[in-house]
């Protein structure tokens, strides 16, 4: 490496000077992917019925449901290396130096806070739109099965009806027609034993 590329005046070897800073750049890149996801799959659960939140889950299942999930993984894990690395670099005292070098070194705190702030955004969004994606499957599995419940009790109250008019039909046919001629014969036989007692 030239001396003139690590642009940090000091008298060490530019191997020992260069940082990870260039690195932070790379982490912008996949939020471009990240927040918009992540912006739609919660505008989808908050104003979008079952069917738009499946939609939504379509698009995410593309990263979370596919092979490329275990290279998410993989890229994760990357970024929370780096994270740490940025979050030692950020939290590393400084020394007392010259004006040139204590300028240096505050740029490299500054640069580590931020690829701190965006490996952490990174970490965050990837684990949020993998836990959205699971709830909204539940969610309509969930619906799903509530309203086949519904259907099913619905027609089985239906059912309960229908067997409860035949069960009175069939009790009304069952119970024979009382004769009018017995309870005559009956009378008169009744109205002769009063007209003999008397």
């Amino acid at each position: 490496l030239d001396q003139n590329f690590c642009r940090i005046p000091s008298g060490g070897s530019c191997a020992q000077q260069v940082t990870m800073v260039p690195m932070v750049g790379l982490a912008y890149f996949p939020l471009l992917l990240w927040l918009p996801l992540l912006a739609v799959q919660c505008l989808g659960v908050i104003y979008l019925g079952s069917s738009g939140q499946g939609a939504v889950r379509s698009i995410s299942g593309l990263l979370v449901d596919t092979a490329l999930n275990g290279l998410l993984k993989i890229v994760w894990v990357v970024m929370l290396v780096l994270c740490l690395d940025c979050l030692r670099g950020a939290f590393k005292p400084s020394n007392p130096a010259a004006d040139g070098v204590q300028s240096a070194q505050m740029f490299e705190a500054y640069a580590a806070k931020e690829g701190a702030l965006v490996l952490a955004l990174n970490l965050a969004c990837m684990m949020a739109i993998q836990s959205l994606h699971v709830i909204t499957g539940k969610c309509i599995k969930l619906e799903l099965d509530r309203d086949i419940m519904k259907r099913q009790a619905e027609q089985q109250g239906q059912f309960s009806k229908q067997l409860m008019a035949s069960e009175e039909k069939k009790a009304k046919n069952a119970v024979p027609p009382e004769t009018k001629m017995e309870e005559k014969a009956d009378e008169k036989e009744a109205e002769g034993e009063l007209r003999k007692r008397d």
